[in-house]
């Protein structure tokens, strides 16, 4: 019986060695030809490691979070790839050919070679504009036909383990509900049709799914996107006709009537806030929401910065000034243009949606033409683009007054208004108070419903 124990002693002890010398780290190599940036970049799952790229070759022992999907950005390339503790990873590219060039060996080629072939398979695909317009049963039929496709690819592919294959069939049908998630939302869009609904089938596919897995959520990137699309749809099948409805208290009710407490609600909450947090009407709810469901100290921190900010911008409060050079020549301060509204477009000569309301933003300015509003443009292009500036404001014949910002994104004006998307609307009334920091865009018939209301 003392040899037995003795044996059952010793086995007690190799399994807990075992255990205890699991492998943490993973080797990651690669060869680069033609031409190579100074280094490589491998980022997520809260990691990232930028590994210097040395006559085209790269080497490290990295020890990464947790096994699954990574980004690998090679220069203005990147690639998804999956990374699995103890395994090594080689990769050779040819940088002009990054896609059609890059292969993997190694103990974790299996998954990454299989992840470079989807890639390559996606590229068949239609373009986003091309199969989001198209009607809802052709809509279903190409979506479904690609996800076959896919599916397909992983499930004949003899060289990847089961396990792999389990997670990644898991990935695609959260990339498949997003889509059919988007569909309504980008439909309306392309196709100019508001109010637009789908059948009363089209969401059957998403009837025993489960939204509020917070295991999925915290081991998928592609299933927090699939949420935020799913999050969004909810919303928009909401009223918002009445004065009381608010979209940014309207989102954090759905989410909060829609997935559990916990650290996980606020992530996506505060997802939401980061950009979608506007000094309005709503401002106090949103933030007394929020505050309930906060869970993480730095979180909180940052929205209730932004809070303190948006506090001083709601209706009523004297706006931010500004003193800018005018292209027509001299400068223009915010005291200018006191006793008519004015309604500000901020924005850069780099940034398609800005140059894509400048012909909705000329028919606003000839329908109020001789009215009591001012309509500025201010650029936040750096100082290297001010040439392209002052020529793109001739060439494109803007209309209004054009201004341009002493300090591009760091302008004062921009920071107090905390802008950090463009293009951005705002209008102050005729003694310089914010109307609204984020008005309506040039295209949207809510701002003609808008000027209209303030009696312009």
């Amino acid at each position: 019986m003392k040899k037995i124990g003795f044996i059952a002693l010793l086995l007690t002890v190799f399994i807990s060695c075992k255990e205890e010398t699991k492998p943490e780290y993973l080797v990651f190599e690669g060869t680069i030809t033609n031409s190579s940036p100074s280094k490589i970049i491998l980022s997520g799952n809260d990691f990232t490691a930028e590994i210097a790229v040395k006559d085209g070759k790269i080497l490290d022992t990295l020890k990464i979070s947790e096994n699954g999907y990574y980004n690998l950005r090679v220069g203005r390339e990147s690639t998804a790839v999956y990374l699995e503790k103890g395994k090594n990873v080689s990769f050779t590219v040819e940088t002009k050919q990054f896609d059609e060039t890059i292969s993997y060996t190694g103990t974790g080629a299996a998954p990454n070679n299989y992840l470079a072939e989807k890639y390559m398979l996606s590229e068949n695909e239609g373009s986003f504009a091309e199969v989001f317009a198209l009607p809802e049963t052709e809509f279903l039929a190409e979506i479904n036909g690609y996800n076959k496709t896919y599916l397909d690819l992983l499930n004949n592919n003899e060289t990847l383990t089961e396990s792999f294959k389990e997670l990644e069939a898991k990935e695609l049908n959260y990339s498949h509900i997003s889509n059919i998630e988007n569909y309504k939302g980008y439909y309306e869009y392309l196709s100019g049709i508001n109010d637009f609904n789908v059948s009363n089938t089209f969401y059957d596919y998403l009837k025993d799914f489960n939204f509020s897995d917070t295991e999925a959520f915290n081991s998928s990137s592609a299933y927090k996107n699939m949420l935020q699309a799913h999050f969004g749809r909810l919303l928009s099948e909401q009223d918002d006709s009445t004065e009381e409805y608010n979209e940014s208290l309207a989102y954090l009710k759905t989410v909060d009537d829609n997935f559990p407490d916990g650290e996980e609600k606020e992530q996506i909450m505060f997802s939401y806030l980061r950009y979608g947090m506007k000094a309005d009407a709503g401002l106090e709810a949103v933030y007394a929401l929020y505050k309930e469901n906060s869970v993480e100290t730095e979180s909180m921190t940052i929205i209730t910065s932004k809070y303190e900010k948006l506090k001083t911008l709601v209706r009523g409060k004297t706006s931010p000034d500004f003193t800018f050079e005018n292209h027509a020549g001299g400068e223009t301060s915010l005291a200018d243009l006191n006793g008519k509204y004015t309604y500000i477009d901020v924005w850069a000569t780099w940034c398609g949606p800005c140059i894509r309301e400048i012909p909705s933003l000329l028919k606003v300015e000839e329908a109020y033409h001789g009215k009591n509003i001012n309509f500025v443009s201010i650029s936040i292009d750096t100082k290297l683009d001010y040439q392209k500036w002052r020529k793109m404001v001739t060439a494109k014949e803007l209309g209004g007054i054009q201004l341009m910002a002493d300090n591009d994104w760091k302008s004062k004006f921009v920071t107090d208004y905390g802008i950090e998307g463009i293009p951005r609307f705002i209008l102050l009334d005729p003694i310089g108070n914010i109307v609204t920091s984020d008005a309506p865009r040039p295209s949207s018939p809510d701002l003609i419903a808008l000027l209209d209301s303030e009696g312009i």
